[in-house]
């Protein structure tokens, strides 16, 4: 009995981080964030002509690399950035003919070592305001190459993600 109530309580909390991801990308935001168009490829579509749920993860860090290749492209071979947590929340139907998708990103939370990046992807069709097909968020870490830990973000890369803040 106790095993079907935290499964039921572990579903539960789900079901809130969806929804809080959810209304937190009110429809308007758009324009306030960095656009990155991401072609959708053949490969990225199921047996249902979809976009598959798996390659979204993909297409979401396809859009990240130029966001963040201002801030971090120079500093790669010293300092990298670890993925912690990824969130996403499939609203709507993607489909090939829906390329580029339209990928605006923006800076969630903002500290000493780590940063939250908020994500909505909608079609190229798409008006900039209306419901988001995806909503997603990716925790990134900041991490010394060479030492092989976690350091602080320095003041240029907090420099450049302050202006992404929402």
């Amino acid at each position: 009995m106790r095993r079907s109530t935290a499964a039921a309580q572990h579903g539960a909390d789900e079901r809130d981080e969806v929804q809080r991801l959810s209304d937190g990308a009110a429809p308007g935001l758009a324009k306030t964030g960095f656009v990155a168009p991401v072609p959708v490829r053949w490969s990225d579509i199921d047996m249902y002509q979809h976009v598959n749920h798996a390659t979204m993860v993909t297409m979401l860090e396809e859009a990240r690399i130029p966001f963040l290749a201002e801030a971090f492209g120079a500093d790669i071979t010293t300092t990298g950035l670890l993925i912690a947590e990824v969130k996403v929340a499939y609203k709507g139907q993607l489909r090939l003919v829906d390329s580029p998708l339209q990928v605006t990103i923006w800076v969630n939370r903002l500290r000493a070592v780590d940063f939250t990046l908020g994500y909505e992807v909608r079609s190229v069709n798409a008006d900039p305001q209306s419901k988001p097909a995806v909503i997603a968020e990716t925790q990134l870490a900041a991490f010394d190459i060479d030492e092989q830990r976690l350091v602080r973000l320095s003041p240029h890369h907090r420099e450049y993600l302050e202006q992404w803040l929402r």
